[in-house]
């Protein structure tokens, strides 16, 4: 596995989560549980979908249905309980029938302490769960203003 940090794709819009760590999210050695990271990484995704003016509930009731197809994340630093922590998230990747969101997650304040940073691939699927071409509204609902 590399050890270095690498670059990832930062295309507009961005959004940045912020939230403390609960105690409950924590592990028997004090800091965040590794898994968890996949939740501060949904809620970042939800808030980025809902700052273009769209829930994510809306998005499945028009149709689509993005399920994560992969999910890679890299530890730097740890988070410990009541650390404030920033969440940034973007859309890094566009395919035909998939997109891969973005994130990295900072120490606050002042957000200069890199924790993590990770990618999910989520495919584009229709109700009956087969894969379909993303639809140019979700792109519109993404395009930079």
């Amino acid at each position: 596995m590399r050890s270095e940090k690498t670059t990832l794709t930062w295309t507009p819009p961005i959004t940045i989560y912020r939230q403390y760590v609960s105690y409950g999210e924590t592990d028997a050695m004090g800091v965040v549980y590794y898994a968890n990271y996949a939740h501060f990484f949904e809620r970042a995704r939800g808030q980025l979908i809902r700052e273009r003016g769209m829930s994510y509930a809306e998005v499945e009731r028009r149709g689509v249905i993005l399920p994560v197809r992969e999910l890679k994340c890299r530890y730097f630093a740890p988070a410990r309980y009541d650390d404030a922590i920033a969440v940034r998230c973007a859309i890094g990747l566009w395919g035909r029938a998939s997109l891969t969101f973005v994130y990295e997650v900072h120490g606050e304040p002042g957000g200069e302490k890199l924790l993590c940073s990770g990618e999910t691939q989520h495919a584009c699927v229709g109700p009956d769960h087969r894969p379909m071409a993303v639809p140019a509204w979700l792109k519109e609902l993404f395009a930079a203003t």
